[in-house]
């Protein structure tokens, strides 16, 4: 009698042990993904958002020379849905309380939010939402950090500013009429609290110690100036 050794016979494919192998490196290869991902995808938001505030600040020229003023605030508490929604606050926006709201986006024909899908922040001088005279200062400051110590412009010099909040969005306002809870960190705060004083300076949203990441666009007077009198607004 002939006895034939007998082989191991295996089905083709992975086993479980392989396969667990397997899953485990695409984890690890995905992981690894996520991070150049995340921040490719941060900056797109970041560079789209830019340009919606250079397009806001051309919107703003435009109703300028058309207006021969710079629009009030939109209020910033009213649902999108609202028929005054996105329009200059009612009233105007003659007291210092007035002076800060929402960007007037549906007077201006411009989208309601930013990348990350809030609105934006807008202050303007009152003395400036009516007719200017050459002499007419601004009263937007806008400093390097919350010490309100080195500002970034010369004072008088900033006649409107408009402010994303950025990913955080720590302070702003939300399509529903709602605010966000104020950020934690002092610079970013400022850029919220509804008064004159505004931080500007790099993102830092990567540092534990201070998470910013607002953007900031402002409006010279001087080219305020500049724009009334090319147009024959202003002698």
């Amino acid at each position: 009698m002939i006895y034939r050794k007998h082989r191991p016979f295996f089905k083709g494919g992975f086993t479980l042990v392989e396969l667990a192998i397997v899953l485990v490196v695409v984890s690890l290869l995905l992981v690894a993904l996520m991070g150049p991902l995340a921040a490719q995808q941060e900056q797109k938001s970041i560079m789209d958002t830019r340009r919606q505030m250079d397009e806001a600040r051309e919107a703003l020229f435009g109703f300028l020379v058309a207006n021969g003023r710079l629009p009030c605030p939109a209020d910033p508490a009213l649902n999108t849905t609202n028929a005054n929604a996105g329009l200059e606050r009612a009233g105007g926006c003659a007291t210092v309380a007035t002076e800060s709201g929402v960007l007037p986006w549906r007077a201006l024909g411009l989208k309601e939010t930013d990348a990350w899908g809030h609105r934006f922040s807008y202050r303007v001088t009152s003395n400036f939402a009516l007719p200017p005279t050459i002499t007419t200062n601004g009263t937007v400051r806008i400093y390097t950090d919350a010490t309100i110590t080195t500002k970034v412009t010369a004072d008088d010099e900033v006649a409107a500013v408009i402010v994303s909040h950025g990913r955080h969005a720590d302070g702003a306002w939300g399509s529903d009429g709602s605010q966000l809870a104020a950020s934690a960190d002092a610079d970013e705060a400022e850029n919220s609290d509804a008064d004159e004083r505004f931080v500007d300076h790099s993102n830092t949203a990567t540092q534990p110690n201070s998470p910013y990441d607002d953007l900031l666009v402002w409006v010279p007077r001087n080219l305020v100036f500049n724009k009334l009198i090319a147009a024959g607004r202003l002698p």
